[in-house]
């Protein structure tokens, strides 16, 4: 073994390997011109030894890599000369030859080399900025990079070690950033302009270069002429070479170079970097559960080779399915940056962060070759370049990069504006517009004018065609970046739609002709090629998500609102003969300011066909779209989208009337693709509800807006369209339909103009004939048709409820006097209608109780009623209602047999008429109380009403419910008023109330309740007032558990909140319970039972209250009030049970002052906890517990709840208050109520008869919160232990910031109470008991004090004790001193004959601990030794 360095030191090897190192390093050595060590003499000049060290590396480079002794020998010695050679100006045979080892060592030695390749790169970026190097040392550099760009996984790398590493340069992006310069150095020689142009044909080759060429020679170097070295722009033809610089190394002399080579370099290294991440990244993006057919494979396979700017796009495009056929949604391609879990994921996140860093420079470098002269090859492949990333960052979900270069290829698709003259030849194809009619006189055809105008080329259509294929691929997530692609299209549409309309030019030899034929040849072209990738792009948004093609519909929509020029309205109000229809969904759609093609238009003025083209395009694209118009809903589809477009540009009097018309037959279009869908599925119908919606908005809107532009005429054109649509869906699917007949006939009579409107009443309004007149008798034959296609086929399918509005229609078509035939055909209609409905007798009679007949048929008779009410007597209003009125209760009932479901149409419709009957029942009977209230048949004629009253409130329906008890309680007051009380049955009244509870209707659905509770209370509140001696106790009891129900069962009121203000359900609930309790004393517990319950209800609310907004807040508070009230009368001090109701009292009010700041919602005014403590201290003023001196278990919960209640002043959570003030005024509360508190139940608290579980928990209380500091838990005794063993534990103590309390004023005092507790007083035996209690806890608390002084003091060194503790400690101590313990409170010390002093003796041993403690401590060793002198005093020393 010999040992030979490396990096870190040495290292043993094997005499072969030491051999190979040190012939390695002698060949390094001769090849930098220094003396070898072990080959003598041997000498090798510089080329020879770099292209030794090139063949050793190619071949060994394997085992190179696995010696490290080797690759030491590279540091050290090979690559300072790779830096000294490019640094300085060698010659060129040496400087390729190194270049080409630097090649190979950044190829297979990066990460052995780290710091020394970062080094070369770097001063290889240096060299290829302007004037730091001659140009052939550039062109090595740059095919240096053109060779690792060649190699995507090698760009990641380097990446991976310098740009993403920390303390590395910024190899690539430095790298990008000068191609970005370099790139705009020599604008001229490019051919940089505004835009890109091509050449006009390839440079003649010297005839030697065509016989080498020709010949084939070995070695042979294409050697450019003196023309093509400095010929504009860059060609393949003059601005490469056929062998690279790097490969000239048999040359001693660098090679002539084309001045535009370094730029095709350029070129070359954007290509094969945007190549490189597509070939990574594409891949990654396909779904694994994919299976591609073989056009799919194939077009997947040359994408990873090779991105051209054609249509295969297939990776994302499903276009094997019809247009017609249901859509399959594709999914979203894959971002790759999500596969987290992929073994290549590493590298995934560093070609984004790639992206993400290079964008910028990428971005720069592509404008200027896209403005510069290239020829088609190299126009191409930047296209292709652009495409490519554009792909990858959409693909990645970078939108910035992806909407930046989708931007940069819009703009150069778009035509470039210029003035010229018309009579000027020009390259090109121009698109001119006269600003001014020419005549044809002789005279004006030789005049020359000036008009502005575009140039519009092939390459424009390629740029376009690059954004449409993109616009395919990325298609599901291009979001509102949709609008870039379709504001191109629009732009080159209009170019070319003026192109078209230009006379073709003439061959006259001329050069400029010639070109210009040419150009045309190419543009059509490229323009057949347009409208190809415009379809398939069209064609795959059947295909995208449903959120993907709504954000592009609303981008189409939004440039047409742009281009028009159309403000956005809301939506209109629908005409009274649309009532019930349902109405579009409104269109917003999002305005970007375009970039006009300024004075150039269509040859029109007024820009008409600027819109027609998008339209159409527009169009196009829905067309493909018809299936997911059909199985999608309206809003996920954007089928409201596109109909709010169509109707506002239809309807709008700012459009022309062409672009009207357009419109029009757009929806006409889409209607009949859709009708015609459908037919193939007659069981879905709702495709053909939305149809019939659009039709009747868009009529409804038209004739609203009539307009200036085509004035009536193309008013009448649309709506005739409108109704050829109509008949069209009849025609086709008219059997099917069922629920939209009320918006067919709504568009059949739109063709009438009402003069006087139909009455606004539904009820009335189908047998109430308006005035009108007809729009045209044109539209009168066209909806005529539909009318007459109803009555000979599809009587059948119409249903009851639209049998009126079909005799309705027929009527205004038989009345109407513009068409004869019209007249006298529908008059024959009404033949078959009679036909139909007399055919078995079904149809009559179901048109006879047709719900608006009924409710028609109650206003007559009622009506009769209400006019001549007053001239019949008692007997009469007796029959009527034992004969007609009963009967009308029971004809409702028998409809409503045969439909069991609540939920049916006629069950609701009916029920709507039972209201109106009960109202209309109720006003007669009041009407009628005059004549039949001295009448022996009264009680007859109540009871029965109540009893149909109680048929219908078993449909457990809220609006019944409310008509029935609002009726009943205006009946009351009226019979109160004519004094009839005695002549009814109140029983049955109260009966009615009691089993018809209005909480337990539609116990399934959340629907709003309040007014009909509303209505239910009033009615108990005014029965009450009738009853003489009121409720009894059994009634009383009900009463309240029913109000108890209406309180936890109403529903919250919409739009109110009970935050501040009591709903009106819980107002009357209280005013109700008020009135029960009076009428009864003995449910007095009851109702502080109920009350109580309500003032915890906001705070115990269950998750279906929350979830419909109720608080109880504003309840809660009132119910404080009201057991406040009741427990200061005279009859609870006597009540037998007054500790039992003040334990309900007291449970409720702890409710929320034990919540104190966890409960956050709170209203306006005091909170509620304040409210509830000043409830209590308020109770307990009034003396109460004086007299709940008893021992049993009533007295016991009574003072437990006295104890929580404490427990809640004392507490504060003080994390969950924000303001700090709030905490401090909140305070001083608390104090202010503890301190009235103490007065109340000292010493009464030390009473026999109250358990000392009770003292423990109150003076337990008092001394949790009177800890200013967090004690360690090893001085608290465990639950197994007596209360002060943990004064005895062993702990190390602590040195960290200990906060102290925020209710720091409230802990002392509590210190305070502490030490009063367990001072002598009067030495009575509840003064005894309580300081008994209190002794443990203040021994503990001093103890606390001492022991964490004794604990961190020594730990703290210089440091002086915290002024919070210090001050704590010396209150402490001064407390003790001062205090005179009740003598029987602190246990005998064996040897200690004290008094009142006893108390010290217990912390006598922490007292002088603390002493050692405090050997540094002047301040506190003086307050201990007070504490010693006190103990030394008693003792009499």
């Amino acid at each position: 073994m010999v040992t030979v360095p490396i990096q870190t030191g040495s290292i043993s090897v094997h005499k072969t390997a030491s051999d190979a190192y040190h012939l390695l390093n002698d060949i390094c050595l001769l090849t930098e011109g220094s003396r070898p060590k072990v080959l003598g003499d041997a000498k090798l000049t510089t080329e020879f030894g770099l292209e030794l060290l090139d063949s050793l590396l190619v071949v060994h480079i394997g085992t190179i890599a696995q010696h490290e002794e080797d690759v030491y020998i590279f540091r050290a010695r090979l690559m300072p000369f790779i830096i000294k050679v490019l640094s300085e100006k060698a010659s060129y045979n040496v400087t390729v030859r190194t270049v080409r080892l630097l090649r190979l060592l950044i190829r297979r030695l990066l990460p052995a080399l780290v710091a020394e390749i970062e080094m070369a790169i770097s001063l290889i970026n240096h060299l290829l900025e302007s004037n730091s190097s001659p140009t052939w040392k550039r062109a090595l550099c740059l095919e240096l990079y053109k060779d690792i760009h060649d190699e995507p996984t090698l760009v990641r790398n380097i990446y991976a070690h310098y740009d993403d590493a920390k303390g590395r340069q910024n190899l690539i992006g430095d790298h990008l950033a000068i191609l970005v310069r370099l790139a705009a150095e020599k604008p001229a020689v490019i051919g940089l302009g505004q835009r890109s142009s091509g050449f006009e044909s390839q440079p003649d080759l010297p005839a030697e270069q065509i016989a080498i060429e020709a010949g084939g020679l070995s070695g042979a170097v294409s050697i450019p002429d003196e023309m093509s070295l400095n010929k504009q722009g860059i060609s393949a033809n003059w601005s490469t070479v056929r062998t690279s610089c790097i490969d000239q190394i048999d040359k001693s002399e660098p090679p002539m170079l084309p001045a535009t080579y370094l730029y095709s370099l350029v070129l070359t290294c954007i290509n094969l970097f945007s190549d490189g991440l597509a070939k990574f990244l594409l891949p990654f993006t396909i779904h694994p559960d994919i299976k591609p057919n073989g056009k799919q494979k194939s077009a997947i396979k040359r994408r990873s080779q090779d991105y051209h700017v054609t249509d295969d796009n297939e990776h994302f495009t499903e276009r094997d399915a019809p247009v017609n056929s249901f859509p399959k949604a594709k999914r979203l391609p894959i971002n790759p940056l999500t596969l987290g879990d992929h073994e290549k994921f590493d590298q995934i996140v560093t070609s984004a962060r790639i992206i993400e860093k290079s964008w910028p420079a990428l971005l720069a470098t592509s404008s200027t070759f896209l403005n510069a002269s290239l020829d088609s090859d190299y126009y191409h492949t930047l296209i292709r370049s652009v495409q490519r990333f554009t792909q990858v960052a959409g693909l990645l979900d970078l939108v910035t990069p992806r909407d930046a270069f989708l931007t940069t290829l819009a703009k150069h698709a778009m035509p470039s504006a210029q003035v010229h003259s018309v009579k000027t030849p020009v390259a090109g194809i121009f698109m001119e517009q006269q600003m001014n009619d020419t005549s044809d006189s002789e005279d004006t055809k030789h005049k020359v004018k000036t008009a502005p105008s575009l140039s519009l080329t092939p390459r424009n259509l390629l740029c376009l065609r690059a954004l449409l294929n993109l616009g395919t691929a990325l298609g599901p997530i291009l979001q509102d970046s949709w609008s870039i692609i379709f504001d191109s299209l629009y732009q080159v549409d209009i170019a070319l739609e003026v192109i078209n309309h230009r006379p073709p030019p003439q061959n006259s030899g001329n050069r400029v002709d010639v070109e210009e034929i040419e150009e045309l040849d190419d543009l059509s072209v490229e323009k057949n090629a347009i409208e190809v990738a415009v379809s398939r792009l069209f064609e795959s948004t059947s295909g995208l998500p449903n959120q993907s093609f709504v954000q592009a519909l609303d981008c189409i929509c939004s440039l047409i609102y742009n281009v028009s020029g159309l403000p956005i309205d809301p939506a209109p109000e629908p005409s009274p003969v649309e009532q019930g229809k349902l109405s579009l969904n409104v269109f917003r759609p999002r305005h970007h300011r375009l970039p006009s093609l300024a004075g150039v238009r269509t040859n029109d003025v007024s820009g008409v066909k600027d819109i027609m083209v998008i339209l159409d395009r527009t169009n196009q694209m829905v067309q493909c779209n018809t299936a997911r118009f059909c199985w999608t809903s309206s809003s996920e589809s954007g089928w409201s989208t596109f109909m709010r477009l169509l109707i506002d540009h239809l309807c709008s009097s700012a459009v022309v009337a062409e672009v009207r018309i357009t419109a029009a037959r757009n929806m006409d279009a889409t209607i009949r693709r859709i009708t015609s869908f459908m037919n193939r599925d007659r069981l879905h119908t709702e495709p053909v509800r939305r149809c019939l919606e659009a039709l009747s908005s868009a009529i409804s809107c038209l004739w609203k807006s009539k307009g200036t532009q085509g004035g009536l005429s193309c008013c009448l054109e649309i709506h005739s369209i409108a109704l050829g649509s109509l008949l069209l869906m009849l025609e086709e699917c008219g059997d099917t339909l069922r629920s939209d007949w009320d918006a067919v006939f709504s568009i059949i009579n739109s063709v009438f103009e009402w003069t006087e409107k139909p009455a606004a009443d539904e009820e009335k309004r189908p047998f109430e004939v308006a005035a009108f007149t007809s729009r045209s008798p044109k539209l009168v034959r066209s909806a005529f048709a539909s009318l007459q296609l109803i009555c000979s086929d599809f009587l059948t399918s119409i249903p009851n409820r639209c049998l009126v509005m079909l005799l309705y229609a027929q009527h205004c078509y038989c009345s109407q006097s513009e068409d004869l035939n019209v007249s006298l055909t529908s008059v024959a209609l009404f033949r078959n209608v009679s036909d139909f409905l007399q055919l078995d007798g079904e149809g009559h009679g179901r048109l006879l109780v047709d719900p608006d007949v009924a409710r028609c048929a109650l206003h007559t008779l009622f009506g009769i009623f209400d006019a001549c009410g007053d001239r019949l007597d008692a007997e009469a209003w007796v029959m009527c209602f034992r004969l007609v009125f009963s009967h009308l209760f029971s004809a409702g009932e028998s409809e409503l047999t045969e439909t069991l479901d609540p939920e049916h149409a006629d069950v609701h419709t009916w029920n709507e008429t039972s209201i109106i009957l009960v109202r209309s029942i109720s006003k007669t009977f009041m009407q009628s109380l005059g004549a039949l209230s001295r009448h022996r048949a009264l009680r007859h004629v109540w009871n029965q009403m109540l009893a149909n009253f109680a048929i219908l409130l078993k449909r457990q329906h809220l609006g019944l419910s409310r008509a029935v008890f609002g009726a009943l309680t205006e009946i009351l007051c009226e019979i109160e008023r004519v004094s009839c009380t005695e002549s009814i049955s109140l029983d049955i009244a109260w009966t009615l109330w009691r089993d018809n509870v209005p909480t337990s209707c539609n116990p399934q659905r959340n629907i709003d309740n309040n007014d009909a509770l509303t209505t239910y209370l009033r009615y108990i509140t005014q029965l009450h007032s009738m009853l003489s001696n009121g409720f009894d106790t059994a009634q009383a009891e009900i009463v309240m558990a029913i109000l108890r129900s209406c309180m936890t069962h109403s529903a919250a009121v919409a739009y109110s909140s009970d935050v501040d203000e009591m709903t009106p359900v819980q107002k009357l609930v209280l005013e109700a319970l008020d009135l029960v309790s009076k009428s009864s004393e003995e449910v007095l517990t009851q109702h502080i039972e109920v009350v109580s319950l309500f003032v915890g209800l906001a705070f115990q609310i269950t998750d279906d209250d929350a979830k419909q907004g109720k608080t109880y807040i504003a309840l809660s508070k009132a119910a404080m009030e009201t057991v406040e009230v009741l427990a200061k009368q005279q009859d609870f001090k006597a009540h037998g049970s007054t500790s039992y109701l003040l334990a309900v009292i007291f449970q409720a009010l702890a409710i929320p002052i034990r919540l104190k700041y966890k409960w956050q919602r709170e209203g306006k005014g005091i909170t509620a906890w304040k409210k509830a403590t000043s409830t209590f201290l308020s109770i307990l003023d009034s003396d109460v517990i004086r007299d709940c001196s008893g021992s049993g278990k009533d007295t016991q919960d009574m003072w437990e709840a006295i104890a929580n209640i404490i427990d809640g002043i004392l507490a504060a959570d003080t994390d969950c208050c924000d303001s700090p003030s709030t905490v401090r005024t909140d305070q001083a509360f608390d104090i202010e109520s503890f301190l009235r508190l103490q007065n109340v139940i000292i010493p009464t608290l030390g009473s026999p008869t109250i358990p000392d579980k009770i003292r423990r928990k109150y003076t337990a209380s008092i001394f949790e919160h009177s800890l200013l500091h967090e004690p360690h838990p090893d001085d608290l005794a465990r639950p197994e232990q007596e209360l002060l063993d943990g004064l005895r534990s062993q702990h190390v103590g602590r040195v960290q910031y200990l906060p102290s309390k925020l209710r720091s004023e409230m802990a002392y005092v509590l210190v305070d109470q502490l030490f009063n507790l367990a001072a002598v007083h009067d030495g009575s035996a509840k003064r005894v008991r309580l300081a008994q209690v209190a002794a443990p806890y203040l021994i503990l608390r001093a103890g606390l004090v001492l022991k964490a002084y004794i604990c961190d003091q020594p730990l703290r060194g210089l440091m002086p004790q915290p002024l919070s503790q210090k001050k704590e400690m010396h209150y402490v101590l001064k407390k003790l001193v001062d205090l005179d313990s009740e003598p029987k409170a602190v246990p005998e010390t064996s040897g200690v004959r004290s008094e009142h002093k006893k108390h010290l003796f217990l912390v006598f041993s922490l007292v002088t601990k603390a002493m050692k403690a405090a050997k540094k401590d002047e301040e506190m060793r003086t307050a201990l030794t007070q504490v010693l002198d006190t103990i030394g005093t008693d003792l009499g020393y």
